[in-house]
């Protein structure tokens, strides 16, 4: 027995040393799966009421504030359970609640998802209608941060 207890407790020194170095080598995974989502537009931040939320690959804020920081506005139709987004005279897109298509000057085009809506605003896919607004966007994966240009009118 006294020859075994050397072997038992090398064991279990090795076997509690795997689990805790894969509890180790998890925990940066889940930090980065935790990392709040961020929005800036020409490097600095929107100012959005929700945090942005991911569903299904696709990240959603508020339409009213996205709108506003890219010169547009919004409405919601609660009659057609649609977003209107508009920006100047030039511009019209309306995304539906529970439709994958949305209507761009009244053509229609795919959308990757539907307008969401939350208490007291709605949330829009936020690639989608940055693109149509006519700015660019970029993702920085291990910060979470997603980076819009677009040259401002004054």
């Amino acid at each position: 027995m006294l020859r075994k207890l050397p072997v038992l407790l090398l064991t279990a020194a090795l076997l509690t040393g795997g689990v805790a170095g894969q509890a180790l080598a998890q925990q940066p995974a889940s930090a980065a799966a935790n990392q709040p989502i961020k929005v800036l537009l020409n490097g600095k931040p929107i100012n959005l009421p929700q945090a942005p939320v991911s569903y299904n690959g696709v990240t959603y804020v508020n339409a009213s504030a996205l709108a506003l920081a890219l010169g547009g506005t919004a409405a919601w139709d609660n009659v057609s359970k649609s977003v209107l987004i508009a920006k100047g005279n030039d511009l019209a897109i309306r995304i539906f609640q529970d439709n994958p298509v949305a209507y761009k000057n009244g053509k229609v085009v795919k959308v990757p998802g539907v307008a969401r809506p939350t208490q007291g605003a709605v949330l829009v896919p936020l690639g989608f209608v940055v693109q149509e607004l006519g700015a660019t966007i970029t993702l920085d994966t291990k910060t979470k941060t997603y980076n819009i240009s677009m040259k401002i009118e004054k």
